[in-house]
């Protein structure tokens, strides 16, 4: 049971990760319920972290009522739009100063640089308490946060090498990661760049374009995530 709700959490990690936009509900000061898009990054142990203006309906009702939800939803091009995964996860929003969210956000979202400094804008992190999933048509679990999370330990081991790893792969093994994007993502051109790395993938970027690199496997930190790459490397090149 364990071995598959472990599966099965970094299953949503995936979809959350690779999703730079979300619906949020929040509830109203008339109690209704209320939906918006919303640009969201997650950070290493699954938190998902969001930027919003004081001036928008959804962060003054996250003011009154800190509770919300955001659904992460796969692309499909599938007759019947349910058979889709998709994940609504639940908890508590509230505003962060912390410099490493505003970095992970930025990394996700360098757009966000021109205006994130303005006075009516702040970083708000999400506690996840609650998710429900569903794989596609009649297929629904309910999850604990703590399922969904990533480990305290590995999420700091790899939130302090994740610079260094990334500089590295940058400068050394550009060759590699443009592999990555062409043989295992299906992405074209040279170029890419390791902007993130995470227990459950490495994010990849191009001229303001991302791809996300999911791993097999969830790594615990930088010797992991060495191991990882560099198997990674080996296969595309065997291709």
């Amino acid at each position: 049971m364990r071995a598959a709700q472990s599966d099965l959490a970094q299953k949503i990690r995936w979809l959350m990760r690779g999703s730079r936009s979300a619906s949020l509900s929040t509830v109203m000061f008339d109690a209704w319920p209320y939906g918006s898009m919303v640009t969201v990054a997650i950070d290493q142990d699954a938190s998902p972290l969001l930027l919003m203006s004081t001036l928008s309906d959804h962060t003054r009702n996250l003011d009154n009522d800190d509770r919300g939800a955001l659904l992460f939803s796969a692309p499909n091009r599938y007759r019947n739009p349910q058979r889709s995964a998709r994940a609504t996860v639940m908890g508590r929003i509230r505003k962060t100063k912390k410099t490493d969210h505003a970095a992970r956000f930025h990394t996700m979202h360098p757009e966000a640089m021109a205006y994130s400094g303005f006075g009516d804008f702040d970083f708000y992190r999400m506690n996840i308490e609650k998710v429900h999933w569903i794989g596609g048509f009649a297929q629904a679990r309910w999850l604990r946060g703590t399922f969904v999370k990533v480990k305290s330990e590995a999420a700091k081991a790899l939130k302090a090498a994740e610079s260094n790893i990334c500089t590295h792969m940058n400068k050394d093994h550009g060759e590699a990661i443009d592999l990555y994007a062409q043989q295992l993502l299906k992405r074209r051109g040279t170029g890419w760049r390791m902007v993130g790395i995470d227990s459950d993938g490495a994010d990849l970027e191009r001229d303001g374009r991302f791809a996300r690199l999911n791993f097999l496997n969830p790594i615990n930190g930088p010797l992991e995530a060495r191991s990882m790459l560099v198997k990674l490397a080996t296969e595309v090149r065997r291709q």
